[in-house]
């Protein structure tokens, strides 16, 4: 067990799961906030005086070594299923595996949590690198992200990943994402398709797979039903993916009720595909992740 770290006030350790999955209970007077060990995945946060910005399934499991549906899950070192072995876990190993708690300080209004994984022989067995990923995590008034991955190896890496965050909506079909518009397309759910230019906003109209590439690092999801908008910004990130499971694909997910597939919808930020990070040995890169709530 990792030695542990003197937590600010404010910030406890609880568990969750038959299990006893370690998780840490932010509650301060800017914001409640639950993070989880595994994964280093934000799981829930609400600042004072907003609605939750995160959905979680009610059905999620709790399990050493699983997903947890909700929230936002880490994507690495790719994204989707492994490009040559389908064997290998989609998503890559970073949201199953165990983070260690680096430091935990109180700032002037934020808690700041920096998690970190470090290559070890498992992960070399799936991802031949050397690596240090951290993740910062400023949970206040209001919230961001920055994963930092370091190549500790001897040789350049090829990496992808992406932030899967996961939003509540009031009902998906009324939902929209704008910032995306004559992005480069990648339907998942029509292989072989050529790439096309997406013209007016994202809609979520059923079953909805897609990548963006080359974006601006910046868009908007917009829940018409509740008159709510949420502006996210990634800098550092040229992919959008959009994605919600729709009625059929939610009734063959094990951790996900019939319907809720109507009350969410991801739109993930990171760099995959054409889009995807090399980085040179002994270099550091950072990605940043921010979110504003205009009501």
């Amino acid at each position: 067990m990792d030695a542990p770290i003197p937590l600010p006030e404010g910030m406890t350790e609880i568990s969750l799961g038959s299990a006893g999955l370690r998780v840490w209970q932010i509650t301060t007077d800017a914001c409640q906030a639950l993070v989880s060990a595994q994964g280093a995945q934000l799981l829930a946060f609400q600042a004072r005086g907003k609605a939750p910005l995160l959905w979680l399934s009610a059905q999620a499991a709790y399990a050493p070594g699983k997903a947890i549906r909700g929230g936002i899950p880490l994507c690495f070192p790719w994204f989707g299923p492994h490009p040559a072995d389908p064997a290998k876990p989609a998503h890559g190993f970073a949201r199953q595996r165990k983070w260690t708690l680096a430091s935990a300080a109180t700032t002037r209004d934020a808690i700041v949590l920096e998690l970190q994984l470090a290559a070890d022989a498992a992960t070399r067995a799936l991802w031949p690198h050397d690596f240090l990923a951290s993740l910062r995590m400023s949970l206040g008034s209001t919230l961001s992200l920055q994963l930092s991955v370091t190549n500790t190896g001897h040789d350049d890496c090829l990496f992808g990943f992406a932030f899967h965050s996961y939003f509540p909506l009031a009902d998906s079909r009324e939902a929209r994402v704008e910032g995306l518009e004559g992005s480069a397309c990648i339907d998942q759910l029509r292989p072989g398709q050529k790439r096309q230019r997406q013209e007016g906003p994202v809609r979520f109209d059923g079953e909805t797979d897609r990548i963006y590439l080359h974006t601006a690092g910046r868009c908007r999801l917009v829940d018409e039903a509740r008159n709510h908008a949420l502006s996210i910004s990634a800098p550092d990130c040229r992919s959008v993916i959009a994605w919600n499971p729709g009625a059929a694909k939610t009734a063959r997910l094990g951790d996900m009720a019939p319907e809720a597939w109507r009350g969410m919808a991801c739109v993930e930020s990171g760099n995959i595909e054409d889009d995807a990070v090399r980085l040179p040995a002994g270099a550091t890169k950072a990605f940043t992740l921010a979110f504003e709530q205009e009501a």
